[in-house]
């Protein structure tokens, strides 16, 4: 697995809910870069990249985005506010992103800790009848998560702040996906989608956030991105 950039948090304070996904492919000068909120206790963020709006109004809590174009360069100025309360400052960091490349900046932890990071998308197109899947760990809880979907064990030692890479599965309507800490095996700690489908040619991100001690939308959780 891979360790993921973070940015110092800034404030905090808020809630819930869902998102969206869209590509979209800019002139060589420029990458795709798709914001994730997967920051427990936020109802919404929104992202400023040089002092200037970027992306949507108002990414829910477990929604995302989609691919947005950004210019290519380094240490690019990017800061999260929450929409409620409106304009508090949530976390920020100054990531480089390649032309050419695709990214997905995770806003992860939770709202009194949050955490800034980026990860490398590949989007290479998957083998002929599989789908590509990997998983992100944005529990607050420094579990350390072993990913699996069906009978396999795609990774282990899945820490929080880390990404696995992807990983090539056959495509199928409706297979388990599971992700534990082998050091707590009581229900609470424990995340899974019971039947989940994976279509040939499709990538995707299992992205867990919540904490094993939360109810509800706060309770460990497993959301489904698509990267394609």
């Amino acid at each position: 697995m891979k360790n993921l950039f973070f940015a110092v948090p800034v404030v905090a304070l808020a809630l819930i809910f869902a998102g969206c996904s869209k590509k979209n492919n800019g002139p060589s000068t420029t990458a795709s870069v798709m914001l994730v909120n997967g920051c427990n206790g936020t109802t919404g963020i929104y992202a400023k990249v040089n002092n200037s709006n970027f992306g949507p109004s108002n990414i829910a809590y477990f929604g995302n985005s989609g691919y947005q174009t950004i210019a290519a360069g380094s240490a690019v100025n990017m800061n999260f506010y929450l929409i409620s309360p409106a304009g508090t400052p949530l976390t920020a960091g100054s990531p480089t992103f390649t032309a050419g490349d695709h990214y997905s900046v995770f806003v992860g932890g939770i709202v009194t800790g949050p955490d800034f990071v980026v990860a490398t998308d590949d989007l290479t197109a998957p083998s002929s009848g599989n789908a590509k899947v990997r998983f992100i760990n944005l529990g607050s809880d420094n579990l350390n998560e072993s990913f699996s979907i069906g009978a396999a064990t795609l990774d282990s030692n899945v820490d929080y702040g880390q990404y696995t890479a992807f990983s090539e599965i056959a495509a199928n309507s409706g297979v388990g996906v599971l992700v534990q800490d082998p050091a707590h095996i009581q229900p609470a700690y424990i995340a899974q989608l019971t039947s989940q489908a994976f279509s040939a040619g499709k990538i995707y991100t299992i992205m867990l956030t919540g904490t094993y001690n939360g109810t509800g939308s706060t309770a460990l959780k497993l959301t489904v991105i698509n990267n394609n």
